[in-house]
C-alpha cells in the first residue's frame, strides 16, 4: 500500500492542475461539504485505478513487487493449562524455647552469643546465689545447736528424767532445720540455667551482670534443624489445598525454590481476614540455606485444564473498543497475508491465556512481527 500513494498524489495533482483554471473553493459551509464529498469519491476511484495499474506492472515484472513483512509463526495445537494461586508465607522454626532461671539473682556468667549452636542440657548461664549461701551457713549453725539440744533431750527422755514434750519439741526443731537445709540445697542447685532444646541461639535478652528473675527469659533458642513454611491461604482455596498435595515454595531473598508436600492445614478460618493456615515442612537439603522469619511465597494449583488452546499474551492485541485479536496466516489471491482474528480469552497465568473462541487447532499464529500489521497485509514467513 505504501507504493500506491505516490501515484495517487501525482494523479491528483495532474487532475487538479491539468486545466488552466483551478476550481474555486466555496466560501459557504454547505458548498465546502459538497466539494469534500466529491473529492473523496474521486480519490477512491483514483486509488482503485492506481491499484489496478500497480497489479498490471507487478504481473509484467514480478521483481518490482514489494516483499511482505517478515514474520514468525507457530501452529495452534491442543495443550494443557495450569493456574496457580500465590500465598504469602514465612519461614518458621518448628520449635522455639526460652532459657529461663528458676531463682532471682545477678547473672555471673553467660556462655553463648546470638547465632551459636547449642545442645539440649548445655549450661547457658549461672546465677549468683550468695544470699542462698549465707542462708545455708546460718541454717548449718542452727542445725548444730538443734542437734545438740535434741540429743540431750533424747538422753534425758531415755533416763526418764526429761518430759516427753521437751523431747518432742527438740526433735521437731531439729527435723525442721534439716528440711530447710535440703530446701536451700535444691535452691542453690538452681543457680545453673540449662538449654531446654537443641538448636541455634536466636536472641540474647539478658547479659552478664544484669539481674534475672524467675520466668524472665535469658535467651531464646530456635530449632533450625526443623524448619516450616507457614502461610495464610484465603478461604476460597479451602477445597483446593489438601494435606500431602505438592506445592511450589519460593524464597526470593535466598534465591531458592523447591517443591514439597503440605504437612498441615489449619482447622479454623480466621474471622478477621478469612484465611486458614497452611504449613509445609522444608526438606532437609534446603534447611542450611534458609533462616527463620524469611518471607516466602507458596504456589497452589488453582485451576487445571487439558486439550485446550493456549497462546502467549504477547501475541494478543486489543482494539480501542476492547475487542481482542491475534494475527494468523491466511492465503488471499495466491498471496500470503496476515488475517485478523477476534478471540475470547479465559483463564490466564504466567503470560499464557486460554482461548475460548476464535482460534482452531491448525491455525498458524503470527508470533513475531505482528505489531503494526493490518488485516490483509502481505507477509513473508521467516
Amino acid at each position: 500500500m505504501k507504493n500506491i500513494f505516490p501515484y495517487v498524489l501525482l494523479l491528483l495533482l495532474s487532475a487538479c492542475g491539468g486545466g488552466e483554471e483551478t476550481e474555486a473553493i466555496p466560501t459557504d459551509l454547505a458548498g465546502r461539504q459538497e466539494l469534500l464529498k466529491t473529492k473523496r469519491a474521486e480519490l477512491r476511484e483514483l486509488t482503485k485505478e492506481v491499484a489496478e495499474l500497480q497489479d498490471l506492472i507487478y504481473e509484467q515484472d514480478p521483481s518490482l513487487a514489494p516483499k511482505g513483512v517478515l514474520v514468525a509463526t507457530t501452529t495452534v495445537e491442543p495443550t494443557s493449562f495450569e493456574d496457580y494461586a500465590n500465598i504469602q508465607a514465612t519461614v518458621s522454626a518448628s520449635e522455639t524455647a526460652m532459657a529461663t532461671p528458676e531463682i532471682p539473682g545477678r547473672i555471673t556468667s553467660m556462655r553463648f552469643e546470638e547465632g551459636d549452636a547449642i545442645r539440649r542440657g548445655q549450661l547457658v548461664a549461672t546465677i549468683d546465689v550468695e544470699n542462698v549461701s549465707t542462708q545455708r551457713a546460718e541454717l548449718e549453725t542452727a542445725a548444730e545447736l538443734a542437734k545438740t539440744v535434741f540429743e540431750r533431750q533424747e538422753r534425758l527422755w531415755e533416763q526418764k528424767i526429761g518430759s516427753e514434750l521437751q523431747y518432742l519439741q527438740a526433735k521437731n526443731n531439729y527435723d525442721r532445720i534439716q528440711q530447710q537445709l535440703k530446701s536451700i540445697d535444691v535452691q542453690a542447685a538452681k543457680k545453673n540455667v540449662y538449654a531446654p532444646i537443641s538448636g541455634t541461639v536466636d536472641r540474647i535478652m539478658m547479659r552478664q551482670g544484669e539481674s534475672a528473675m524467675p520466668g524472665a527469659p535469658i535467651l531464646s533458642i530456635l530449632n533450625t534443624n526443623d524448619l516450616d513454611v507457614v502461610g495464610d491461604a484465603p478461604e476460597s482455596l479451602l477445597t483446593k489445598v489438601k494435606r500431602g498435595q505438592r506445592v511450589k515454595v519460593n524464597v526470593p531473598t535466598a534465591n531458592l525454590s523447591f517443591e514439597a508436600p503440605v504437612t498441615r492445614i489449619g482447622k479454623t478460618v480466621d474471622p478477621a481476614n478469612r484465611t486458614f493456615e497452611v504449613e509445609i515442612k522444608v526438606p532437609a537439603k534446603y534447611r542450611r540455606e534458609l533462616k527463620a522469619n524469611l518471607l516466602a511465597e507458596v504456589e497452589v494449583l488453582d485451576f487445571q485444564a487439558e486439550n485446550i488452546i493456549v497462546v502467549s499474551q504477547d501475541q494478543i492485541q486489543q482494539e480501542i473498543d476492547g475487542r481482542r485479536y491475534v494475527f494468523v496466516v491466511d492465503e488471499q489471491d495466491g498471496e500470503t497475508v496476515a488475517r485478523k482474528k477476534y478471540i475470547t480469552t479465559g483463564e490466564s497465568y504466567d503470560n499464557r491465556a486460554i482461548i475460548e473462541e476464535g482460534l482452531e487447532v491448525g491455525d498458524r499464529i503470527i508470533t513475531d512481527g505482528s505489531r503494526g500489521l493490518v488485516d490483509g497485509q502481505k507477509i513473508s514467513l521467516g
